[in-house]
């Protein structure tokens, strides 16, 4: 899992110099985007014994950028509904992470797309993507994968088929 740590210089070195001390690898430093200056690149042992703990610590702390993501889908295709839940809401025991439903979606940048979010959240994500037709005739036929999606914890992004 990486982690960008964005700070003031100084005002996290003892605590860094710590926590790389624990099992936390320094990787890289990375120019920034757009010339904003340089990132600190970290990723930690996930062999640790609370390597579970500090990823969920480090998500609670930064949630995912909703904004960015649902931005990022767009450039799928001509989506209805995007749901997530799982890694982007902490949740251990979903069936999925990503669920898309939506017309002329785009497989080779949606397979990008999740790639980069499995390299941002450090987790293999579990998706599906169906086309508006089949995900109707699913959720009027009350499929139990479907509900079992929208019955848990979740975030629509986008949902211009009106699911509630």
């Amino acid at each position: 899992m990486m982690l960008k740590i964005k700070r003031k210089r100084g005002s996290v070195k003892p605590l860094r110099q710590t926590v790389e001390r624990r099992g936390v690898e320094k990787t890289k430093k990375e120019s920034g985007v757009s010339g904003r200056g340089n990132h600190r690149l970290y990723r930690f042992n996930t062999d640790l014994a609370f390597a579970n703990e500090l990823r969920h610590l480090v998500l609670k702390l930064s949630p995912p950028a909703f904004a960015h993501i649902e931005k990022a889908l767009k450039k799928i295709g001509r989506l209805k509904l995007a749901v997530l839940t799982g890694v982007f809401l902490s949740l251990e025991n979903s069936r999925v992470d990503v669920l898309v439903a939506g017309d002329d979606i785009d497989f080779k940048k949606f397979n990008n797309f999740v790639k980069q979010l499995e390299t941002q959240f450090g987790a293999e994500l579990r998706y599906v993507a169906l086309g508006v037709e089949e995900f109707l005739y699913r959720y009027d036929m009350m499929d139990r994968f479907v509900f079992d999606i929208l019955e848990a914890p979740h975030k629509k992004l986008i949902n211009r088929l009106g699911i509630k």
